[in-house]
């Protein structure tokens, strides 16, 4: 028998554990947390920017939903205000997806060189700008790396190297760069974190107290914010060659809050979609999102699309599918094209499934 005190304490004692108990069932992994998902096993639905908000809600018309994201593809060196405007104006969560160069364009910087600290006043700006919108902002940091028609690529067409500056080495470094800086933190922590990979501080200075962090206005502690990256490479390597495929540009679980693959009807054999559900069995610790898919240029009676949805939803750690239609609108991968992938889209993204408004929005 045990006293009036006793018997508070020990009752005092049984609720925190049940409340730890109940937190730590409601509450996301660290992983997931920091990854953004959609919340109660949904999946988010998007498309792709054409800098027009008038685009955007055509494409909602079109397909009967609110989509809760919004990409844009961003080359190097251009800044965020104008995808933060538009992320805000239509209550999206924005996916920049970000290259080195303009489409069809040289690169404005190479791997190699982002790697070895010659890009760090674009990444300490994304730092900076995401963290003042207060967003969540999905990167989808050099996509499809393993496709040579992207300069960021290690091989040429014909299976021939693009030399060191374009090594997966390089690949590898210049994507662990990136997120060690845009997630911010302690200036020196992230120095730290850059030596120990081989990689020169932050405008490779000599040291955590070196004068061109005044100079260029790089506080102590950098911002933390809400971001989380997105590695998408291609399921098969362009060219299929030793060296290109997604395991040689994979830059380690620290450095991935999210895996996905593209796919498009015009390509989707079915060698290429036993290669997707392959892909996505081998990456089985992360949300997985479909980074670009269209019924582009087959997709006449919407079978593809079809199957494409019901794969997602067959696969728990399908959270993200994102429609492209390119950059700008009235194209070949325009909705009113395909009419009945048009109809396959609206009926599912009707679902209690899909979550048309991001927490937050």
């Amino acid at each position: 028998m045990f006293s009036i005190h006793g018997g508070e304490l020990a009752l005092r004692h049984l609720g925190a554990v049940v409340l730890i108990a109940c937190l730590a069932l409601l509450a996301p992994s660290k992983a997931l947390g920091r990854a953004f998902v959609p919340p109660n096993h949904r999946i988010f639905h998007g498309v792709s920017d054409t800098d027009e908000i008038a685009d955007y809600h055509v494409f909602n018309y079109r397909v009967g939903a609110h989509n809760a994201l919004l990409q844009d593809f961003y080359h190097w060196a251009t800044p965020l205000a104008g995808a933060l405007e538009r992320w805000g104006a239509t209550r999206t969560r924005g996916v920049l997806s970000l290259s080195t160069a303009p489409g069809g364009k040289p690169e404005v910087i190479s791997p190699g060189a982002v790697a070895h600290g010659r890009g760090d006043r674009y990444i300490l700006r994304l730092n900076e700008s995401i963290a003042n919108s207060g967003q969540v902002v999905y990167i989808r940091l050099f996509p499809e790396m393993n496709g040579h028609w992207n300069p960021y690529c290690a091989f040429n067409s014909d299976g021939t190297s693009r030399g060191a500056s374009h090594s997966t080495r390089n690949f590898r470094q210049a994507w662990q760069r990136v997120v060690l800086i845009v997630r911010g933190g302690a200036r020196a922590v992230i120095n730290r974190k850059l030596r120990r990979r081989g990689m020169p501080r932050i405008y490779r200075a000599g040291s955590n107290d070196d004068a061109v962090y005044e100079r260029e206005l790089v506080p102590r502690f950098l911002p933390h914010p809400k971001v989380a990256f997105m590695w998408v490479p291609q399921t098969i390597g362009s060219p299929n060659v030793s060296g290109n495929q997604p395991s040689d540009y994979w830059p380690g679980r620290r450095y991935v809050d999210w895996v996905g693959a593209d796919i498009y009807s015009k390509f989707a054999t079915a060698g290429v979609r036993a290669a997707l559900t392959s892909f996505y069995g081998h990456y089985d610790r992360r949300p997985f999102v479909v980074g670009e898919y269209s019924p582009w240029d087959n997709d006449y009676e919407g079978s593809f699309t079809r199957w494409l949805f019901h794969w997602a939803e067959s696969n728990r750690r399908v959270r993200a599918l994102i429609y492209y239609r390119s950059v700008f609108p009235e194209n070949e991968f325009d909705i009113n094209h395909w009419p009945a992938a048009r109809r396959v889209i609206r009926s599912h993204l009707n679902k209690h499934r899909f979550d048309p408004l991001p927490p937050g929005t």
